[in-house]
């Protein structure tokens, strides 16, 4: 992956899409302290070329860590495929302005629905690696890794719904 003037790297059209089909990325930053911290985020989105971001809508730790370690890496995988990226860069916080204000835009138009943002978290990507699953060791192609697993989500989801059921939070008539 050439990294161009900036010192960051073009995103490529599958990382692109992986991001795109992702529904959860994970955060991994560095405390005040020099822990590391790791988080979900479901609002991963692309900026442009270089540069991919999310909402902090309930990150409090997130965002106190990027404002002393801005450096931070997201980990995006499409979850059927059993594949997808590893993010390195240098972040920015935006608690208000342009970048907030079209950020939240962005993600309100695709999810149709209004979060209490905080603040949005630019990453300028400096390095990308690919996370592959073992899996693949096994299984022929991505169409037969994504059959198989969209076959066992069925199975999982149920049991997890069951689960659900026992604690009393969860209803539904099968």
């Amino acid at each position: 992956m050439a990294n161009d003037a900036r010192g960051s790297i073009v995103l490529t059209a599958d990382m692109r899409a992986v991001i795109r089909s992702a529904h959860l990325c994970f955060a991994a930053t560095v405390t005040p302290e020099g822990l590391p911290n790791l988080s979900p985020k479901g609002t991963i989105r692309i900026w442009d070329d270089h540069r991919v971001f999310f909402l902090d809508i309930a990150s409090p730790g997130t965002r106190a860590n990027l404002a002393v370690h801005p450096w931070m890496e997201l980990n995006v995988v499409d979850q059927l495929s059993r594949r997808g990226y590893r993010f390195f860069g240098h972040s920015t916080l935006h608690a208000s302005g342009e970048i907030f204000e079209r950020a939240v835009r962005i993600v309100v138009g695709d999810e149709k629905a209004r979060y209490p943002v905080q603040s949005v978290v630019l990453l300028e990507v400096h390095r990308a690696a690919p996370l592959i699953s073992p899996g693949y060791w096994h299984v022929a192609d991505e169409s037969a890794m994504r059959a198989q697993w969209r076959e066992r989500r069925v199975a999982l989801e149920r049991d997890f719904e069951d689960h659900l059921k026992l604690q009393g939070v969860f209803r539904v008539d099968r």
